[in-house]
């Protein structure tokens, strides 16, 4: 019975469309009924942002049981965290599981298909089942069930909440798949943004008359496995690059590619221009290419003409620039995989391009760095910035800048530490294999851990090839080991 009716809720969860950029509301309030059915207290904390493209309304749902009052000087009760938001879904015919829709729940063989089934919603109705066989008991310490918004873009959810001090508990337990393993360590995520201005200009095709829409569809991935994917913005510099060894010349008008930076890009595009005479050699060119497969992603072309003015081109120097500043950041991904730690998977910190965006004043390239805990950040970020500082020196009519502009911790708590050691009772006691690991992928535990409370991560599902991938899905039987370990370290830790 229990089961039926978690699985009814995660249909209705995993139907609402809480994509970061679109905002938590609808599915925020969803959860706040669930709550108030359940008896539970509960309060929308509305959370503010300055992020641009990102709609304003975003929540944090907030439910109590136990003692209500929350006392900023004493930690006590435990926090059970998870995110209420997910990446977007990406193309949408390779959900192939869900017929090509991925907000349409999908149960087959111990599975459930469906953006967010794993990362991370239906974690929030494993923990609200578990809190809810606690509302008739007395409870020495409060049991705090939080649903955050932002995460996947800069965990601002968590960071409000934390900065509010609306709640201040002893533990904190975070929610993100982990095969039901506990996650006791992860790496950082740091996000560069590199910005090419300059100024576009109308002028003279010059012959340069013939147009190319070159389309790219990759394969998503989470961002910390960037080798499961494909991604479509390498691949599109990659075909270009060897276009233009084979002796094309291209003037450039677009490029764009990706559209959240946490998640290797599935899509790409570049339009370009070449001479009449070039036009016929392309096409062959093409098709030879995409018949061969030298590439591992899909290539489209549209075919169009123009006369002889009227177009803004790029600057020429830009695609040169382009290719110079994703060098840089390939050179330091060969680097970063002579330093490896085999507790990790993968076993050495990685680099996606997530994002490529143009508009009338320059491009923007964003870059996740997901660094082991003994790489020194700062370090590398000014290893980034020298390097960007180089590249300028090169390309004097280009204006060229690099900023971190975010930056979230590693996790690193010790294997014998007191929350740790209770979560693994607790494992033991739901009948599953109290294993400690690793993960790739940062987490809220980690603003949590800086913070100074005692932080660690469990979910059920998988994360690697499962998280920000089509066909994303949770495991049923997981789901419910991972309701009865939420009881028993409720007992262990309020009651």
């Amino acid at each position: 019975m229990i089961m039926k009716r978690l699985l009814d809720e995660a249909k209705k969860m995993i139907q609402i469309n809480s994509e970061t950029s679109r905002g938590n509301e609808e599915l925020a309030n969803y959860v706040q009924t669930l709550l108030h059915e359940r008896g539970i207290k509960s309060q929308l904390q509305p959370v503010t942002h300055s992020l641009e493209g990102i709609s304003k309304r975003q929540f944090n749902v907030i439910g109590i049981l136990g003692d209500p009052l929350v006392d900023r000087k004493i930690r006590k009760g435990l926090l059970l965290n998870t995110h209420l938001d997910t990446v977007s879904p990406g193309r949408p015919e390779n959900w192939t599981e869900t017929g090509g829709n991925p907000f349409s729940a999908v149960v087959r063989e111990n599975k459930i298909y469906g953006l967010g089934s794993a990362d991370v919603k239906l974690d929030f109705l494993c923990k609200l089942h578990a809190v809810s066989k606690f509302r008739e008991r007395k409870l020495k310490q409060p049991i705090y069930l939080v649903g955050t918004c932002g995460e996947e873009i800069g965990m601002f959810g968590a960071r409000y909440l934390i900065k509010s001090m609306a709640l201040n508990p002893r533990y904190v337990l975070v929610g993100e798949p982990s095969d039901l393993k506990l996650i006791n360590g992860h790496k950082s995520m740091n996000v560069f943004r590199v910005k090419i201005d300059f100024q576009q200009v109308e002028r003279d095709a010059r012959g340069f008359n013939r147009r190319i829409d070159l389309f790219t569809f990759g394969k998503s991935a989470h961002s910390a496995y960037p080798h499961l994917g494909v991604n479509a913005i390498f691949a599109t510099l990659d075909f270009l690059q060897k276009a233009s060894e084979a002796g094309f010349e291209f003037r450039f008008t677009r490029f764009d590619g990706g559209d959240t930076i946490n998640k290797v890009p599935d899509r790409a595009q570049a339009q370009f221009y070449l001479t009449s005479h070039q036009f016929e050699d392309f096409k062959r060119f093409f098709r030879e290419i995409t018949e061969s497969r030298t590439f591992p992603a899909d290539f489209k072309a549209e075919l169009g003409g123009i006369g002889d003015t009227g177009v803004r081109f790029l600057p020429d120097a830009l695609y040169p620039c382009l290719m110079d500043v994703v060098g840089l950041f390939q050179r330091m991904s060969r680097d970063f995989k002579t330093m490896k730690d085999p507790t990790y998977d993968p076993p050495h910190s990685t680099i996606n391009f997530g994002r490529l965006q143009q508009d009338v004043s320059g491009a923007t390239l964003h870059f996740d760095l997901r660094l082991l805990p003994d790489l020194v950040a700062e370090s590398i970020e000014q290893h980034v910035l020298e390097g960007i500082k180089e590249i300028a020196a090169k390309y004097p009519s280009l204006n060229i800048s690099a900023v971190r502009e975010r930056m979230s911790p590693g996790l690193n708590m010790k294997d014998d530490h007191e929350f740790v050691k209770m979560c693994r009772d607790s494992m033991s006691a739901a009948g599953f294999e109290p294993t400690l690991a690793r993960k790739a992928t940062a987490t809220e535990a980690a603003l949590y851990f800086q913070a100074g409370y005692e932080a660690v991560v469990i979910g059920p599902g998988l994360s690697q090839g499962n998280s920000h991938s089509p066909n994303e899905h949770n495991l049923l039987d997981q789901m419910e080991k991972a309701v009865l370990f939420y009881e028993k370290i409720i007992e262990k830790v309020c009651s």
